[in-house]
């Protein structure tokens, strides 16, 4: 037996937070990996168009699987690229458009969002796999390409090893330690999962059982399917595997078997074949390799709450950067309330209608002395707007206002944005300083980790709060582009109104405010 990996996680008690980490754990036979190589290779031409890795032992602790490199390598060679093939990809559009079309309805709107839509695409192959053959048969695929897909569900980790392994499926103690060490909130992870479940369950699944098994039989063993359980183990997996190229989510089978590496490169979008006309993904080395060396990929610029909530381990590199998190609401009970969404719904120029919950990252890093988001201190001048400001909410500022936030208002104004930041950093402070004993050790890390975001974000908003006085105001920068800055000082009396030597305004010059 090998004890192999195959995309995305690390034990949650593993002590060591090293450079580089795979995926969950799978004791599996070396026929399994042989049968899916063999799999592979009748498909090959098909589903790839570059391949110069197979499948096998990692070199990372614990014998995870890997993508071993099958020949010599240069640093920045394309080792593997694959197009975005409707028989393999896994992709939120592949759900809706085509395995679950007329099965969702139009309007379906998931709180778990595409990677949701993926746990589907995961479950319903599961159940093709099966020896009961269940599932919707979409898309079409040539014998070949479905004999490779079945392969690689067969090792995919099973349920049982992911509750040792994903978050999303650890022990309720674990994830009551998890909920407490960060300010991204495992339990509002569970809630998404558990209402899309529940709402499958109700107007989809029950409704067929034909072709939505709860549970379905795979190698011999019995798994979850379509149910609460099987789609949170799906949902772990979805968010563990998929990459994010060309504007949207997929898992790629192969691809996604390639491990972490803090210094690799992501897997990135482009265009392949002997034209260059093909789109798809590819996956560049960021070194050479040699022959029988394991070719790692990045997976990507994430936090360290990202990393361990979507991949079940937390690399060093982004636990170097602490990055913590906050979340403001415009108050429904605003007597300004409707004239404000007006401005987010509409007035933003061109970005994209904004909601009035707004989160924002936190963050402490070598060089960067805890500054906040520029956009969190705009959103908060917007919210926090009234008394002897809400003028600016007239209907002839309207499509100037949310330029206007972009600078401090009034003193009053910035010291309320100020203090509500620094009351949502203290109560994030609170909670975790609340986190449990024992539980996994990543989670100590994590903590710490935000602590520190958290604490650096303070200190800057206290210095900011010292020097409000200094700040140049609304209604001082208005005044200077009008010219209305100084006082008027008639020179003898006399005013050239044909000259501006020597003067920066004129009384009674009917100048517009």
């Amino acid at each position: 037996l090998l004890l192999i990996s195959t995309g995305g996680f690390t034990t949650p008690k593993n002590k060591r937070i090293g450079s580089t980490y795979g995926s969950s754990s799978l004791t599996t036979t070396y026929a399994s990996i042989q049968n899916f190589q063999d799999a592979f290779s009748k498909c090959k031409e098909d589903i790839s168009k570059t391949c110069k890795v197979e499948l096998g032992s990692s070199s990372l602790e614990g014998g995870r699987m890997g993508l071993i490199a099958t020949a010599n390598i240069k640093r920045g060679d394309v080792v593997l690229s694959m197009p975005y093939d409707d028989m393999i990809c896994l992709t939120p559009a592949i759900a809706r458009n085509i395995v679950y079309k007329g099965v969702l309805p139009d309007e379906y709107d998931a709180w778990t969002a595409d990677n949701g839509l993926i746990a589907l695409l995961i479950l319903n192959e599961v159940a093709k796999a099966s020896e009961e053959k269940k599932g919707i048969s979409l898309p079409k695929r040539t014998e070949s390409t479905q004999a490779f897909m079945k392969a690689w569900v067969e090792l995919l980790p099973s349920l049982e090893e992911c509750r040792k392994l994903h978050p999303i499926l650890w022990s309720e103690a674990d994830q009551e330690v998890l909920q407490s060490s960060s300010t991204k909130k495992i339990y509002k992870i569970l809630d998404d999962i558990e209402e899309d479940a529940a709402w499958l369950t109700e107007r989809i699944w029950s409704a067929d059982r034909e072709s939505f098994p709860e549970e379905v039989t795979l190698d011999g063993n019995t798994v979850p399917c379509f149910s609460e359980e099987g789609y949170k183990w799906a949902m772990a997996l979805a968010t563990s595997r998929s990459v994010f190229t060309d504007s949207s989510s997929r898992l790629i089978p192969f691809m996604d078997f390639a491990n972490h590496d803090d210094k690799g490169r992501e897997v990135e979008g482009g265009y392949m074949g002997t034209f260059g006309t093909t789109n798809g993904a590819l996956l560049y080395a960021r070194k050479d390799y040699k022959v029988g060396e394991e070719v790692m990929c990045s997976y990507g610029p994430k936090s360290a709450a990202d990393y361990v909530l979507e991949n079940g381990f937390c690399p060093t590199k982004a636990l170097k950067t602490a990055i913590s998190e906050v979340t403001f609401e415009l108050d429904p009970e605003d007597k300004f309330y409707d004239d404000k969404m007006d401005i987010l719904e509409f007035e933003t120029y061109d970005q994209k209608p904004m909601d009035p919950i707004q989160s924002f990252d936190l963050i402490s890093e070598p060089g960067r002395d805890g500054e906040p988001d520029a956009a969190m201190f705009q959103f908060l001048r917007l919210t926090e707007l009234g008394e002897s400001d809400a003028f600016l909410l007239e209907s002839i500022f309207r499509q100037e206002v949310w330029g206007f936030m972009d600078l401090p208002v009034s003193e009053k104004n910035e010291e309320k944005v100020v203090g509500k930041i620094m009351d949502a950093c203290s109560k994030s402070l609170d909670e975790l300083a609340s986190m449990p004993s024992g539980g996994p050790e990543m989670c100590k890390s994590l903590c710490e980790a935000e602590t520190k975001a958290l604490t650096k974000t303070i200190e800057y908003l206290k210095r900011e709060k010292e020097a409000l006085d200094l700040k140049e105001y609304y209604q001082e920068r208005r005044l200077k582009s009008l010219g209305l800055d100084s006082e008027w000082v008639p020179e003898d009396g006399v005013i050239d109104p044909e000259s501006t030597a020597g003067q920066t305004r004129l009384p009674g010059s009917g100048l517009d405010w």
